[in-house]
């Protein structure tokens, strides 16, 4: 559990939240155009950043189709688990395609719909869906453990957060966190350019802890909620038959495993689909904000004050990204998700290390950086 909180807590919305305060002071602060490479001003001149913005631009657009394939791999293959096991349909090489069409289709007509209309109100559904569902597992399966798995998890995230974060100690060299922690953090960095230029963009308005309570603290403290609850229930239903879920794990994949949880707690008929049905809006959420901000970033004459994107290049990166998500689970599974997230998190690794050291600045001379 403290390894899930290190994961899935303050530290990868941080991820997001820098470069996202970076890109809002740069565009709507310092009056810098709309790209990845204004934030990185105050550390490579103003003269510099017009040749450099297009190669920035475009290792991070790579960087992002690599990291949100990646996830919407590991999205599709969580919902054809779920399929395959609420109807008992197996055949793999239909259904993967399938799903992938059909999360590709909804966040394409999403995006195209305009920030106001589709993408704002598919959020809202999504996140009223989450605390509805979080809410009626909390009540009906083991709350005393998920309570308990909170409790542990902070302790143990506390105690161990610098060794889980820099790999030192008992976990240096090892296989589980080169494994997992390296694929998570590298997904995070692989989003994070381009939910820097979303969430950027519609911070206008808004001040630096406004910012930084909504981007980075409330939506972490709402994922630890989360994981405490269905991590916890999932460690407490494993410990009671640990070889069930063992055998569960290595033939049937990560993926199957929150399912058998929803038939220990019972009601399996009614959880099962509105499990499906969350994951679909998630994954349809995130991915269609990512395609209007990387619609936006490969504009040429993109203006904040016209603020949605050209419909045809979400599209055409929304149709790229399907495609390439399919591509690599058909053939490589978990394991070319894991391969997508690190090519994508390297290059964008660079980028926030640039931003960070540019925010500092902008911290301690306002006066030099930002006009207002």
């Amino acid at each position: 559990m403290g390894a899930i909180f290190l994961h899935w807590g303050l530290t990868p919305y941080a991820i997001y939240a820098i470069p996202s305060l970076g890109i809002a002071l740069a565009i709507y602060n310092a009056n810098s155009t709309f790209s990845l490479s204004s934030p990185l001003i105050p550390l490579i001149g103003k003269k510099s950043r017009p040749k450099l913005a297009a190669l920035i631009d475009m290792v991070c657009l790579f960087a992002l189709v690599a990291g949100m394939s990646a996830s919407l791999g590991a999205g599709i293959l969580s919902i054809s688990g779920g399929i395959a096991d609420q109807w008992g349909y197996s055949e793999r090489g239909f259904l993967l395609p399938l799903v992938t069409f059909a999360i590709l289709c909804s966040f394409i007509i999403s995006a195209s719909s305009g920030i106001d209309r589709g993408i704002k109100n598919l959020s809202q559904i999504n996140f009223t869906f989450f605390v509805l569902f979080s809410i009626t597992i909390l009540m009906i399966g083991p709350s005393a453990a998920m309570v308990d798995a909170a409790f542990e998890g902070v302790k143990s995230y506390i105690k161990n957060v610098l060794p889980l974060s820099l790999q030192w100690g008992n976990v240096h060299n090892s296989e589980w966190s080169q494994s997992w922690s390296v694929f998570n953090w590298a997904n995070w960095m692989a989003w994070a350019p381009i939910t820097a230029l979303f969430l950027g963009k519609i911070a206008y308005g808004r001040t630096v802890k406004e910012f930084l309570l909504f981007n980075w603290l409330l939506p972490a403290i709402f994922c630890l909620c989360w994981m405490s609850i269905f991590g916890g229930s999932t460690l407490f239903y494993a410990s009671q038959d640990t070889g069930l879920f063992k055998t569960l794990l290595e033939t049937s994949g990560p993926e199957s495993v929150i399912y058998q949880v929803f038939d220990e707690i019972g009601f399996t008929n009614l959880l099962r689909p509105a499990f499906v049905i969350a994951m679909f809006i998630s994954y349809v959420t995130a991915a269609d904000s990512s395609t209007e901000a990387m619609a936006s970033l490969s504009m040429k004459k993109f203006s904040l004050e016209q603020f949605d994107s050209d419909t045809n290049l979400k599209v055409i990166w929304g149709t790229l990204v399907g495609l390439l998500a399919w591509i690599m689970i058909t053939f490589a599974g978990i394991d070319g998700i894991k391969m997508l997230s690190n090519l994508g998190g390297l290059p964008a690794l660079l980028l926030l290390t640039g931003i960070t050291i540019s925010l500092n600045k902008m911290m301690w001379q306002p006066q030099k950086y930002l006009n207002r």
